[in-house]
């Protein structure tokens, strides 16, 4: 073999190249074209098709939040399988009643909905307030929203 390899230096050499070669080209097709084809959620939103949230059931959370005259504005955004709304309020508005608007949209939504979706809302005011933001988060394996940002006064 050594023999072989001495008399065959170039054709030695270009065969390992093209082995080589060939080989990193099945790496590369084996274990990174794969990864291009795959959308950024990878199989994490299969069944959305099933769970679609249509504009009228936005539309009708949104109105039913508004309908309360400290709302000021909703806004809606959907990330895959996270809803969010971003609350603004008036300063004036009670703690409690700002989060009673997490419950607006679960009553909106429906049950098979609610177990397939991390819903999150925020809420705020135009001016600064000590009371806000509130941040409430309501993941689909629990019935109620958890309220984080939550302002306690020391005394």
């Amino acid at each position: 073999m050594k023999e072989f390899v001495k008399n065959h230096k170039k054709q030695c050499l270009i065969g390992g190249l093209i082995f080589l070669v060939i080989f990193l080209i099945i790496l590369v097709w084996l274990f990174i074209v794969p990864l291009f084809g795959n959308n950024k959620y990878g199989d994490r939103l299969d069944g959305i098709e099933n769970h679609k949230i249509s504009d009228s059931v936005v539309e009708k959370t949104i109105n039913t939040m508004k309908e309360n005259k400290q709302v000021n504005e909703v806004e809606y955004h959907n990330e895959g399988r996270i809803l969010n709304f971003i609350v603004t309020v008036s300063t004036d508005m009670k703690k409690e009643d700002a989060q009673a608007l997490g419950k607006i949209i679960l009553d909106n939504l429906k049950d098979k909905d609610k177990e397939y979706y991390d819903i999150q809302i925020l809420i705020d005011t135009e001016e600064e307030n000590e009371n806000y933001p509130i941040a409430g988060y309501k993941s689909k394996s629990k019935k109620d929203f958890v309220y984080g940002n939550e302002v306690v006064s020391s005394e």
